[in-house]
């Protein structure tokens, strides 16, 4: 029942043109900045967190905006498991960077691209999917008729998608010795065993060590990657950033401070994109902020 709800709604908005969804984005992401909910209060707690020289009036201004793009993230998601996946992405993004991950494979030893949750990861999958062989280890959705749609999309984008588990790690591995490239969003609160406590905008957050583990091992070359919404649904730009050689011999401390470093890099180019709502300080050196 819930499957086919939801596949209703998806397939309804994948109808509706990408300027109209914005529109329907902006209005909806206003509503939830004046109304009480969990999505507003999440969002302004992390903003507060992350950029503490901030007033107030510059907090609530970023916390509509953020709220704005996450509906907007939201009521793509029609386009980017119904519609998206059955067209040429290539002709529906602009790519800066591209040309470094030819050259970075190139080496021999795979690549290692990480991202965060900023604009909309889901055109990343696809047009990564599309450009390149690669293995992409993701977090299976909460709620299973969701995280059932949003694997079909995936399969249908050709994405070898595989559970952040052991076995997730292995087929990474695997995939980078054969020269092969692996993306994993990277700013996610992982399981106790799987992260270090790490400075991400100043603040304490456990963070996964798993892209620091993997680039100390194999040696691959590393880059940051984003996705951002371009504005007037005028589509999307994913930019590559140059290869970053420090994380391949730094130790996983080090390294993981590196990788949120770089991580705060692709959120300040736009940090109203960045998933705010996500409560990323839940488990840290302080009592839980929400």
């Amino acid at each position: 029942m819930l499957n086919g709800l939801l596949k209703l709604f998806l397939t309804l908005f994948s109808y509706i043109s990408l300027k109209y969804i914005h529109f329907l984005g902006e209005i909806s992401g206003f509503l939830l900045s004046i109304v009480p909910n969990s999505i507003k209060n999440t969002t302004k707690t992390n903003l507060k967190l992350c950029f503490p020289d901030k007033t107030p009036k510059e907090i609530d201004i970023l916390t509509r905006k953020s709220l704005k793009e996450t509906s907007k993230s939201l009521f793509e998601s029609g386009k980017s498991w119904i519609a998206y996946p059955k067209l040429d992405i290539n002709k529906l993004v602009e790519v800066e960077g591209k040309d470094l991950i030819l050259r970075s494979l190139e080496e021999g030893r795979g690549v290692i691209l990480f991202t965060p949750h900023i604009g909309n990861i889901e055109i990343l999958i696809n047009f990564v999917a599309n450009n390149f062989k690669s293995t992409i280890p993701y977090t299976p959705a909460k709620i299973s008729a969701l995280d059932s749609i949003m694997n079909s999309a995936r399969d249908l984008m050709g994405a070898n998608m595989v559970k952040a588990d052991s076995g997730g790690v292995k087929s990474s591995l695997i995939t980078l010795r054969e020269g092969n490239l692996i993306m994993m969003a990277s700013d996610q609160v992982p399981k106790k065993s799987n992260g270090i406590i790490s400075s991400f905008f100043g603040v304490s957050a456990l963070t996964v060590s798993l892209i620091s583990t993997l680039s100390k091992k194999t040696k691959s070359p590393c880059h940051s990657v984003v996705c951002l919404r371009q504005s007037r649904g005028q589509g999307f730009r994913i930019i590559f950033s140059e290869k970053i050689n420090q994380l391949n011999d730094l130790d996983v401390q080090d390294g993981v401070n590196l990788m949120n470093r770089e991580l705060e890099k692709c959120i300040m180019k736009a940090p109203e994109q960045y998933a705010w709502e996500y409560k990323r300080f839940k488990h840290s050196t302080f009592e839980s902020p929400y």
